[in-house]
Formats: structure tokens, C-alpha cells, sequence
């Protein structure tokens, strides 16, 4: 229960408008349409913040020249609107809303993109949810949580969107959870240039190409003549992942750098000069791993086009070792 209520008389009646940068923590905040104009906001920063979809909405058709919007823990909010008056928003980041259900963007310049620590979900009656994005028109772009369906969405509907980012460690995801949908969204951002993935450590929970079927799943080929990089932590075996890499790369004439990293994300190493011992890796995980590298000998690398990068991150030869 958050016990201050920040005053909004603070911003009315013009007392907002000379703001640039605001940034609240720990409060309630509790805009309506009375709040004003803040016609100097470029940059919102709220985190564990008590505001409801609507009130945020109500701030932001306030806000017209805002750049950029962060959210952490706002637990209140259940879908996420960006009004198309937001001609200047280019940069949104949430992380940890755990009660969102939908973002729903009409601004025409929004250009990056990340999420982290997003909800995913059982729903009553069927396997874990997970998000997806559909597009219903060419500036109304809806991200949301659905049932797990194969169905590609439409191409071309994130025309500005340069920069993604998708953090799901800490989520605990179903062991049924594809991550091949994720290669609809890629194929509708044509103007995508860096795409990264955290994945959670549960990716061993999923079914593994290593020892399962062989047979890859294909989308119609959509042709990426933009995206320069991708990476994914914490890769793994898993068949969906490496359908989704191996669409990745079989389907970007424009690729220069693939990074596919075994290990944890943010671990320190004893090449770093900074620890005699790399950071400790369950028996679990580092299995894992191992058969992540076999996989990607087996199936990702003859895809690699020889004008691409290719770097593989494994585990420490010498502190990963099982059983230590």
C-alpha cells in the first residue's frame, strides 16, 4: 500500500510546464484531464508508482513533446496505451509490470523497444500464455497475452522500430513456450537493425533438438535488408530457439554480427582479470550448455552466411566443469 499520494497540483494550472524530466518513486500518482498541459516533458521515469492505464493515459495525451517513457513495477497498470499525439516518443522501456496485459501503441515514431520481466501467466484451461503482437491497423500496434497459437502476424506493421529488446530471465515460462512466434514479430519490424533476448534459466525445461526431432519449422520467407545484429543469452538447446536463430539467419541479407551466449547474463568471468574464479554455474545449466554448443555445430552454423559474424560464448573450460 503506497501511503503518499503525490500532489498533482504540483504540475496544474501551469506549474508543470517549464518540467523536462520527471521521475517518481514509491507514490501514488493520480493524473485526470484537469492536469494541464506539460508541453516541456521530454522524459517520464516511474517506477513502483500507483497510476492506472487510464490516468497514465490521461498524462501522456498531456505530454506531446515526450521522448522517452520508463516503467517499473507499476502494478496498477493492466494495459498500457500510447496515443498517437505522441509524434516525438521514440524510446520505451517496462520492466516488471507483472499485472499488464496490453500494450497498445499509436505513436508513429517509437523506435526502441524493452521489455523485461514481463508476466507470462497460466491461464484457467490452457498451457502458460505468452506474449505475442498483433497489429490491427497501421498505427495501432497491440502487444498482449494470448494462447499459444502458430499463426504469423501480418508483415510490415513496426515500420520505425530499429531497436528491441526482450528480457524474459526471472519469468517463469511453461516448458511449452515457443519461441519460434517471436520470428513474427522480426518479420513485421522491416526497419529492425539490433534485436537482442535474454531467455530464462527454465530453458532446459523445453523440449531439446539434441536427442528430438531433427525436422526445423519454416515461415514463408519474409527478406530482412536492415537487421545488422542479434543476441541471444542464455541460449540453449531448445528446438524452438534454434528455429527462430536459424529463420534469423536464413532470412537477413544484411546480418554482420550473431552472438549466441550459453552462459548467464551479467556473469563475471576469471578472464575478466577481476575474479580468480568465474561465477558459479549449476551442473544443471552448464549441461545445458553443452548441448547448446552441440546444436549450434549441428544446425547453426552451416546456416551462418560466411560474411556474418559468428561468436559463441560458453562456459569457463575450467571453472564450468561438472561436478566442481
Amino acid at each position: 500500500m503506497l501511503k503518499y499520494n503525490f500532489p498533482c497540483s504540483v504540475l496544474s494550472d501551469g506549474n508543470g510546464s517549464s518540467i523536462q524530466y520527471l521521475d517518481l518513486e514509491g507514490c501514488a500518482f493520480r493524473p485526470t484531464v484537469q492536469l494541464g498541459c506539460l508541453r516541456s516533458l521530454k522524459e517520464l521515469h516511474l517506477h513502483y508508482v500507483g497510476i492506472t492505464g487510464h490516468e497514465l493515459e490521461c498524462l501522456l495525451s498531456n505530454s506531446l513533446v515526450l521522448e522517452r517513457l520508463e516503467l517499473r513495477d507499476c502494478y496498477d497498470i493492466i494495459c498500457l496505451k500510447i496515443p498517437y499525439l505522441l509524434c516525438c516518443l521514440s524510446y520505451l522501456h517496462v520492466y516488471g509490470s507483472n499485472m499488464l496485459q496490453a500494450i497498445e501503441n499509436k505513436a508513429p515514431n517509437l523506435r526502441s523497444i524493452y521489455l523485461r520481466n514481463l508476466p507470462a501467466p497460466t491461464l484457467p484451461g490452457t498451457v502458460t500464455a505468452t506474449w505475442r503482437v498483433i497489429a490491427t491497423e497501421e498505427h495501432r500496434n497491440v502487444l498482449f497475452q494470448s494462447r499459444m497459437v502458430n499463426t504469423p502476424m501480418a508483415p510490415s506493421r513496426f515500420l520505425h522500430l530499429k531497436h528491441l529488446s526482450i528480457d524474459l530471465i526471472g519469468v517463469n515460462l511453461s516448458p511449452e513456450y515457443d519461441y519460434f512466434l517471436l520470428a513474427s514479430f522480426i518479420d513485421a519490424s522491416p526497419s529492425l537493425r539490433t534485436f537482442s533476448l535474454n531467455a530464462p534459466l527454465t530453458l532446459m525445461m523445453h523440449e531439446s533438438i539434441i536427442g528430438g526431432s531433427s525436422d526445423l519449422r519454416q515461415m514463408p520467407q519474409h527478406r530482412h535488408h536492415d537487421l545488422q545484429s542479434f543476441k541471444i543469452t542464455c541460449f540453449g538447446s531448445a528446438k524452438t530457439l534454434i528455429e527462430l536463430t536459424c529463420h534469423i539467419l536464413e532470412s537477413t541479407t544484411s546480418l554482420e554480427c550473431v552472438t549466441l551466449d550459453t552462459t548467464t547474463t551479467d556473469a563475471f568471468r576469471c578472464s575478466d582479470g577481476n575474479s580468480k574464479k568465474c561465477y558459479t554455474m549449476p551442473n544443471g545449466i552448464i549441461l545445458e550448455a553443452q548441448k547448446a554448443l552441440l546444436a549450434i555445430e549441428t544446425y547453426i552454423k552451416m546456416r551462418a552466411p560466411a560474411t556474418v559474424e559468428l561468436n559463441v560464448i560458453e562456459p569457463c573450460r575450467l571453472c564450468h566443469v561438472i561436478g566442481m
